[in-house]
């Protein structure tokens, strides 16, 4: 009993003295051999525990590894092309010397492709920021109304390469408690990919509406539709039909846009349909308590 009782408090070195037992010599063996497996299994515990170690540092290693890659890149990115911007600027300004309409015209679409260049940029590099952490809202008090029709009067430059034209309609017009930076870059992100599953010379149309408790954000698209088995993983940060969408990083700009919205207590609904041939939408809903 004192052997048992030595081992019970942690004491794995005790043996039980099988001359003691004359009468249960096996029973005596029976309690060393339980004693040696126990320390067997204690030496493993403590050797699975030190390899489990060694692979969470060699996997947090890997992890800071890909953060700083893509923090760097994402910068090394972001150089070139705001420099491509500015000489646009300049080119467009007449700095060095008049243009045509046609000269116009072409650094125009240019000018349109390094902004989308420049949001991609920033989709992805948010998209870093936020993979793990709590997203920080700086809430203040927003006119909903006026800050849609500022996001949508940006996105037309896009919107007109294709002749897509950004139709608004508002029935509510008051204030609610949000981060502009992270609203805004939600709006663009939706709009963005309403365009991308528009079909040339088509609409998207954008409504604001209320009921008591929350403002509805409404986004549809007409032309193209998402599958219904697809609707589920639309906001994965791999979604695997991600490579179907026109403009490239939409996907990444959904997953960041369901966080957001996810982050101010609301959530982002879906409603696709292609039944009627006539009338294939998509619209994307968001859902904000006032």
């Amino acid at each position: 009993m004192k052997t048992i009782n030595s081992v019970r408090y942690g004491n794995l070195y005790e043996r039980v003295n099988e001359e003691t037992f004359t009468m249960l010599p096996n029973f005596a063996e029976s309690i060393n051999r339980m004693i040696e497996a126990i320390v067997d299994r204690e030496k493993m515990i403590v050797e699975y525990q030190n390899d489990l170690n060694k692979k969470i540092e060699a996997l947090k290693e890997i992890e800071q590894l890909k953060e700083d890659f893509v923090a760097t890149l994402t910068h090394d990115l972001k150089v070139p092309i705001l420099a491509e911007k500015n000489m646009l600027n300049f080119l467009l300004e007449n700095k060095f010397g008049e243009l045509n309409v046609r000269q116009k015209e072409a650094l125009s679409y240019l000018k349109n492709s390094n902004k989308e260049l420049v949001e991609l940029v920033e989709i992805i590099l948010e998209t870093y920021k936020l993979n793990e952490t709590k997203i920080d809202l700086h809430k203040e008090e927003l006119d909903v109304k006026k800050l849609l029709e500022n996001t949508i009067e940006e996105m037309k430059p896009i919107s007109d390469t294709d002749s897509i034209a950004l139709n608004f309609y508002s029935q509510y017009f008051g204030k609610i408690q949000l981060d502009e930076f992270y609203i805004k870059r939600v709006f663009k992100n939706l709009i963005l990919n309403a365009i991308s599953f528009s079909e040339s010379c088509s609409n998207v149309d954008i409504t604001l509406t209320d009921d008591e408790k929350n403002i509805y954000i409404k986004i549809t698209n007409y032309g193209k539709s998402i599958k219904k088995e697809e609707i589920d993983h639309v906001f994965d940060k791999y979604y695997t039909t991600a490579k179907k969408f026109r403009k490239v990083g939409t996907g990444l700009g959904l997953y960041l846009s369901n966080r957001i919205i996810k982050a101010h207590n609301g959530k982002i609904m879906i409603d696709s349909s292609k039944d009627d041939p006539s009338n294939i939408f998509t619209t994307f809903i968001i859902c904000l308590p006032k």
